[in-house]
């Protein structure tokens, strides 16, 4: 699990350095934040489930994935709103536009892309590079949450065998503790 969180850095570090021009380093970064991502998926969901009783796999099958939905749902929440404030706060609003191609300039790429044929030459531009700004920034917070979550993984994970496999029996350790009514 540490290794495929850690294969999904790659894609967080070319998401970091994607420029307005970059597609490419945008669809591969992508392309290894999924792969990565998916592989966690898969094997979170098989160590819930097969931590849980037999009679229970159903129910924990159904709390890992509503957990799964949830975590996507804030990360897309809260990485879009931190992209979507430095848009905002980057991009330069053009004085003496009206307020119809002003507001969705100011909003986001997309409303500015839909005004893009109303606005002054370089504004679609200027609006291009606060987008890759925040979502630079977007991609090094979440590879740090990321990383962060590779190292918790690697120390917390690594003891756990493959799933299926049943624990050797053990005989219990004798002590050698004496208590002191037993002199």
């Amino acid at each position: 699990m540490a290794s495929s969180l850690a294969l999904s850095l790659i894609g967080y570090a070319l998401l970091a350095a994607a420029g307005t021009d970059s597609r490419l380093s945008v669809v591969t970064g992508l392309g290894f934040l999924y792969l990565g991502i998916g592989v966690i998926a898969a094997l979170g969901t098989d160590l819930v489930v097969g931590a849980a009783p037999p009679e229970r796999s159903g129910s924990a099958s159904a709390l890992s994935e509503t957990v799964q939905e949830l975590g996507i749902a804030a990360g897309v929440a809260l990485l879009g709103s931190l992209t979507t404030a430095i848009y905002r706060t980057a991009v330069e609003a053009r004085p003496g536009l009206p307020r119809a191609v002003a507001e969705p300039f100011g909003d986001s790429l997309s409303g500015a892309a839909s005004v893009a044929d109303q606005l002054p030459a370089g504004a679609l531009r200027s609006a291009r590079e606060a987008f890759a700004g925040g979502l630079n920034t977007a991609a090094i917070a979440a590879g740090i949450a990321i990383a962060g979550a590779s190292v918790v993984c690697f120390r917390t994970l690594r003891h756990i065998g493959p799933i299926g496999r049943t624990t050797p029996e053990t005989e219990p350790i004798a002590s050698t503790h004496v208590r002191g009514d037993d002199r």
